[in-house]
């Protein structure tokens, strides 16, 4: 009877020996610290979860209403007394379609990027225009698959042209670098029955494609054609004066752009 009432004491004296034993708490402070390293880690992790799935890896050219687009007005007023509707070719942006269409134009926009064409998607003149519409392909000289080489406003489906210079400084430093694309010429796409007044493209080097794979439309309506070139800043597929001096077209400067029209 008495060892059973001294139990309780001896329990208690055996508890605060096995709380006072460095080696227990040796074990104690090991299990804190790792209890805290894992929870510094989930934090981290969350922290690094919430910056990533915020960051586009090559947005497109959020539009601004003020921002100017003097090529599109100069093949405008080339085109003046020209029928037909608008073909913009790297339509990231939105400024060269929403001149067109405020100048009563019908206008196919082509857009390679994905968040580009998601961005433009969202300017609701454009998307809810009734003469506006958009199409999410690459526009080349044969259907095929390819990969876009992503920089901002500069991507480009040559590797070279996005590798150099402020061009390399729009590269993503995160996620991916490159999309897969589809390549299509356009004179497989655009309605026969309607006729093709201006055709505007800037697609960093691939302009010579984007023409060869217009031809049809080209030789049929004789459009004003406007596209960019930089000079030697990008490398490109072909000599596009070469492409279209045979069809009788002149091109002469205009900034950064080349404007192309028929021989007067």
């Amino acid at each position: 009877r008495r060892l059973w009432s001294a139990a309780p004491l001896l329990l208690r004296s055996l508890v605060q020996l096995r709380g006072r034993s460095p080696y227990l708490a040796r074990r104690r402070r090991r299990r804190r610290r790792r209890a805290e390293a894992s929870r510094m880690r989930t934090c981290w992790c969350a922290l690094l979860l919430a910056v990533l799935s915020s960051t586009t890896p090559a947005a497109g050219l959020a539009y601004n209403e003020r921002r100017k687009c003097p090529l599109m007005n100069v093949l405008l007023a080339e085109a003046t007394f020209k029928k037909g509707m608008v073909i913009d070719v790297g339509a990231n942006g939105g400024c060269e379609m929403a001149t067109a269409l405020r100048h009563g134009r019908r206008v196919i926009g082509v857009e390679c990027l994905e968040s580009a064409y998601h961005e433009l998607r969202n300017v609701p003149h454009i998307e809810k225009h009734p003469n506006a519409t958009l199409l999410h392909v690459c526009a080349g000289n044969s259907t095929r698959m390819a990969e876009l080489n992503l920089a901002r406003d500069s991507s480009s489906l040559i590797e070279d042209n996005v590798a150099h210079g402020k061009e390399r400084a729009k590269v993503p430093t995160t996620g991916r670098v490159r999309e897969p694309v589809v390549l299509v010429p356009l004179d497989q796409l655009l309605p026969p029955a309607e006729q093709v007044a201006v055709i505007k493209v800037d697609v960093q080097g691939g302009e010579y494609e984007v023409l060869q794979g217009l031809l049809q439309t080209i030789t049929r309506d004789r459009p004003v054609i406007g596209y960019e070139d930089a000079g030697p800043k990008f490398k490109k597929h072909g000599n596009v004066r070469s492409l279209l001096k045979p069809l009788g077209y002149v091109c002469k400067r205009s900034g950064e752009d080349q404007v192309c029209s028929e021989t007067p």
